[in-house]
């Protein structure tokens, strides 16, 4: 079974809330980035920041600011492979 999605979170901004029954509880929003081999994360606290909502906006001012420091998201994945035409061969 595939996990649901948090309706709460948005492209580049993940909602984390921990099950009621965890021994420790988190909940806030994490800012993701990942550019080829750089990795960059930052977590928004509900707690820090007096709320959901001003954690919501404190990661999304975060990650604007973030996007222009970052190198630009190469679409595309994977490169065609060319291939040469077969050779017949001579039995």
């Amino acid at each position: 079974m595939r996990k649901r999605a948090n309706p709460d979170s948005e492209p580049n901004i993940r909602r984390i809330d921990t099950k009621t029954r965890a021994k420790k509880q988190t909940h806030g929003f994490q800012v993701h980035f990942l550019r080829g081999a750089e990795v960059l994360t930052k977590m928004f606290s509900d707690t820090i920041y007096g709320g959901k909502e001003a954690a919501r906006r404190a990661a999304r001012k975060f990650k604007r600011t973030a996007t222009r420091g970052l190198a630009k998201r190469r679409v595309g994945g994977l490169r065609a492979i060319t291939r040469r035409g077969r050779r017949k061969s001579s039995r």
